[in-house]
């Protein structure tokens, strides 16, 4: 696989001239101008062979990781081995996705916005992966102590969230160790992102731990499920439906990791 990146230093963040209102013990409001950092929200049209695939609105960083890791986690692909190569275009509001083989996809408008995907299409993956076999995740060894650090990580160093509020933060370890971290305006597309960073690495997914700071509902053990993940953690709750998923597919399933305490709802 070759990945062509041709976006570089894409803005991610824009200031805003803004008042700030606050109140006091008394009740009386004051006003202060100041300036504000705000996330960028980028628009990227991703194709398949030169067809129009899917739509993502998302930070406009590690676009080739974040294509790439939506490829594995939605099942239009197995391995990367089955792509030919990734190009991302100039100003990142287009990626390519050549395969070695040809896939039937659905036409898009490339007018509407509809597909696009910041927080997960619910509805659609969670047909399309029931569609399609999952496999049981085999028993995985993991550490208390390696999702707190996990954790830590993203507390610590997530750099656009301190400066914008604007993100969510998603961290992967190998074999206990930090891997990397990666951030976006979507909780999905940094799941996506951290996936697909780890396949350009070429490192051992089957060994990760995956640390995400936004709530796990289904379409996000979907996501751990076919990637191979065997253990997903957050600092906010899962839904029902991803309880019962990681159950069934043997995930390990970490809810609420907040101080040194977790909740543990799939696995063992």
């Amino acid at each position: 696989m070759k990945i062509i990146n041709e976006s570089h230093n894409l803005s991610l963040k824009e200031s805003f001239a803004i008042e700030r209102i606050r109140q006091s013990a008394d009740h009386r409001l004051t006003e202060e101008k100041m300036t504000d950092m705000v996330i960028v929200e980028h628009h990227l049209n991703a194709y398949i062979n030169d067809q129009l695939a899917f739509k993502l609105v998302c930070s406009p960083e590690k676009l080739d990781a974040l294509v790439l890791g939506f490829l594995l986690s939605e099942g239009y692909i197995k391995n990367p081995d089955e792509i030919e190569f990734i190009y991302v275009c100039e100003s990142g509001e287009r990626v390519k996705a050549q395969l070695y083989k040809p896939l039937p996809l659905p036409e898009i408008d490339h007018d509407t916005g509809s597909n696009s995907i910041s927080c997960g299409n619910n509805r659609k993956i969670r047909q399309a992966a029931y569609a399609k076999s999952l496999m049981p995740l085999p028993v995985h060894d993991w550490s208390p102590e390696t999702v707190l650090m996990l954790a830590n990580a993203c507390n610590h160093n997530a750099g656009l969230f301190a400066e914008t509020g604007g993100t969510h933060c998603c961290a992967m370890s190998i074999r206990d160790k930090l891997a990397f971290i990666c951030e976006d305006i979507g909780r999905h597309n940094a799941v996506d992102k951290t996936i697909g960073q780890a396949m350009i690495e070429e490192k051992n997914i089957a060994e990760a731990i995956l640390f995400t700071t936004g709530r796990i509902p289904s379409d996000m053990v979907i996501k751990a499920i076919r990637s191979r993940i065997p253990v997903i953690a957050s600092h906010s709750a899962p839904t029902d439906e991803a309880v019962l998923l990681a159950r069934q597919f043997n995930l390990t399933l970490i809810g609420f990791v907040r101080g040194k305490r977790m909740n543990l709802y799939a696995g063992k």
